[in-house]
């Protein structure tokens, strides 16, 4: 799909699994686009949308997403990891892990997955015991119950 066919699709006010149906790992280039968009709210869909199709390509995109300087496209990035049988790379889960925005880090601690290292757990631990926000804590604690 194009760029302006994509935005299409995922401007549906009501977000439906239907809306990314159809949407392919050829898509990526055009979903990348997407994350530059001054919308945020376009910016997280792609997100979404490329955490669906799964593929390395998607997963390196995301990676690079996961530095956005948007706190909500950083939230999408590790919602949407969170939701998905995908693993970011250790660094990307780390940089997650370690934002200064609560909402991210809420987030980020779903994104850990079997397939990450020994710092990402080790940080999930610190968060469970020691992060100041209470729902961050207890996300850690759950994400370390799931990947044990």
């Amino acid at each position: 799909m194009t760029v302006a066919e994509l935005r299409a699709r995922l401007s549906m006010i009501e977000p439906t699994e239907s809306m990314y149906a159809g949407i392919a790992p050829s898509d990526v280039p055009a979903l990348e686009q997407l994350l530059s968009d001054r919308e945020e709210w376009m910016a997280a869909r792609a997100v979404f949308a490329l955490s669906r199709v799964g593929s390395r390509e998607a997963v390196d995109v995301l990676s690079r997403a996961a530095v956005d300087q948007r706190p909500s496209v950083r939230v999408a990035v590790a919602a949407a990891v969170g939701q998905r049988p995908i693993a970011l790379p250790d660094t990307a889960v780390i940089r997650l892990l370690r934002d200064e925005d609560v909402g991210v880090r809420k987030f980020a601690t779903l994104a850990v997955k079997p397939e990450n290292g020994i710092e990402p757990r080790s940080l999930l631990n610190r968060l469970a015991s020691d992060d100041a926000v209470p729902v961050v804590r207890e996300n850690a604690a759950e994400a370390l119950r799931k990947i044990r």
